[in-house]
């Protein structure tokens, strides 16, 4: 692994190392997923479960999601300029207003949850709006958490902030499967208390990880007072930080909001949508649960590039237009989206080659083929999901937000006008090509405005992009020849087909890297030498 320094060089690394302890924390996500369907037992709860958490995002982005960015600026602007007073200003300040604004969030969920709840589901009204009122009290300790993790990752400590984001779920899991388990199995109550019991794992799990990050904090804390102790007072008062805070949060907090409506379009605009293409009951049970608990968890894989190269932006980029070195900023801008199309585009199309032996083979469900249809949609969300945050977030670290909310706002508008007729008349797909029409706005016109304003070239990016269709169309021959010699993953004992779905990924992706490396992709991406030189 490349040493301390050498990550904070480099975006390319400071992104994946922060991707990869999401990655982690996903990936241990997926696999608790698989028990934890079959406790619920039930697509419903499952359909809950993952309605509970779209509310959940929903809120918590609207009363704290622009502080972290906003903390990481700050952190990262003071520190290039060398003022440890004014860093230790921001650490206080932060953890105290993230926390009173989540607090403000707890309340207010708490106190809707009476209402949302019969919006949500036509059965269980009551279990959701219990889930409901459980999940938001992690509204008030997951800002505080996340308060310590912006400052660290402004501090560009991106090992911290991937370990903190790998044990806070290897807690949250540990818990909610050991009680579920005692619950339902030892205790023998109704599956609804392992449900409860998911939801409250969120505000446990945010508990430990802020004690995790308190022990980390003692001794970074003690190096930055140290430096204070050397340097002249500032004269820069908490009052002046918490405005310059408050004004760099709108906007990153507007994002966020406009950027989880997918969570809230899917959670009411949808259920209606299903119902006017005339779907039973049952089968639009089965699109929620396949939508919310099964989608969520598997796009959740590429989607982690999001932010965790977002975490890596802020820092990089504004270290690079402090110093005023366009150079560098252009190159950011463009080492992270490759990196990001190089990992994301393969990895969202393994969701749509594997979308059957996924449901067959891991997760509980009472319409295979229905499930399967929409996983297989869902990997374009998957992917949309990974580029439409980046390309924002770049636009709001290279200070053109107002163009950028602006669209994220017109983006929002077109889904929220599009999903119900197109649902309608297409199924479930026609909410996949709400995303497409309106994402593929927001995204071309955001590539635009940040060529025409800081002259960024994308012709290597369009070169990766053609050459990343070629691996991806490789990657299906060797997967469908698989498939005709029984290596499917969809026939027989669960155990064997999900040795031949293994076994069938593991030689589909293997044929995807051999002619990543003959078309030079790592090579150009990742800056790495593999053979010859030349592209």
């Amino acid at each position: 692994m490349a040493d301390s320094s050498k990550i904070k060089k480099s975006i390319i690394l400071s992104g994946l190392v922060g991707t990869g302890g999401m990655f982690v924390a996903k990936l241990i996500g997926i696999i608790y997923a698989i028990p934890f369907s079959s406790i619920l037992g039930s697509d419903v709860y499952m359909g809950i479960y993952g309605q509970a958490y779209n509310i959940y995002s929903y809120v918590l982005s609207v009363f704290t999601a622009g502080f972290p960015f906003a903390i990481a600026t700050l952190v990262a602007r003071y520190t290039v300029l060398e003022d440890a007073k004014t860093v230790l200003k921001i650490r206080k300040l932060s953890i105290i207003a993230l926390a009173v604004m989540g607090f403000a969030g707890m309340l207010l969920m708490m106190a809707l949850s009476g209402l949302l709840a019969p919006l949500m589901v036509a059965e269980s009204v009551e279990v959701m709006k219990k889930s409901l009122q459980i999940l938001s009290l992690a509204i008030f300790f997951v800002p505080v958490l996340s308060a310590l993790r912006g400052f660290y990752q402004g501090r560009k400590e991106m090992e911290q902030y991937a370990f903190s984001q790998a044990f806070e779920q290897l807690f949250r899991v540990g818990f909610l499967l050991s009680i579920s388990c005692l619950f339902v199995y030892a205790l023998g109550l109704e599956r609804k208390w392992a449900l409860y019991v998911s939801v409250l794992s969120t505000s446990v799990a945010a508990i430990a990880g802020i004690a995790q990050f308190l022990a980390f904090d003692k001794k970074k804390k003690l190096e930055i007072e140290n430096e204070a102790k050397e340097e002249p007072q500032t004269g820069i008062t908490q009052s002046a930080l918490f405005k310059e805070m408050f004004m760099l949060a709108i906007p990153y907090m507007i994002s966020a909001i406009f950027g989880y409506s997918q969570q809230i379009f899917n959670a009411i605009l949808l259920p209606t949508g299903l119902h006017l293409h005339q779907y039973n009951e049952q089968t639009i049970s089965t699109i929620i649960s396949a939508t919310n608990y099964v989608g969520v968890k598997i796009t959740a894989i590429p989607m982690i590039l999001a932010p965790g190269f977002t975490a890596a932006i802020i820092p990089h980029i504004t270290e690079a237009l402090t110093k005023n070195d366009l150079s560098k900023t252009r190159k950011n801008v463009i080492d992270c989206i490759n990196v990001v199309l190089c990992i994301g585009i393969p990895v969202s199309f393994c969701i749509f080659l594997y979308a059957g032996p996924i449901n067959y083979t891991l997760f509980y469900t009472e319409n295979l083929s229905m499930s399967n249809y929409v996983l297989a949609w869902l990997s374009i969300e998957g992917f949309l999901g990974t580029l439409g945050p980046v390309t924002t977030n770049l636009m709001m670290a290279l200070g053109l937000k107002r163009t950028s909310l602006r669209r994220m706002m017109i983006s929002n508008v077109m889904k929220g006008c599009l999903m119900v007729p197109l649902t309608m008349f297409f199924g479930f797909a026609g909410s996949v090509l709400t995303s497409v029409i309106a994402d593929g706005y927001l995204m071309i016109f955001n590539f635009k405005e940040m060529k025409d304003v800081y002259q960024i070239q994308f012709k290597k990016t369009l070169q990766i992009l053609v050459r990343l269709v070629l691996v991806i169309l490789a990657m299906f021959v060797a997967c469908q020849l698989l498939n005709w010699i029984g290596l499917s993953g969809q026939a027989g004992s669960k155990l064997v087909a999900f040795a031949c779905m293994c076994l069938n990924g593991a030689l589909s992706v293997l044929t995807g890297l051999i002619a990543a490396y003959f078309l030079r992709i790592p090579q150009n991406v990742f800056h790495i030498r593999l053979g010859k030189k030349g592209a």
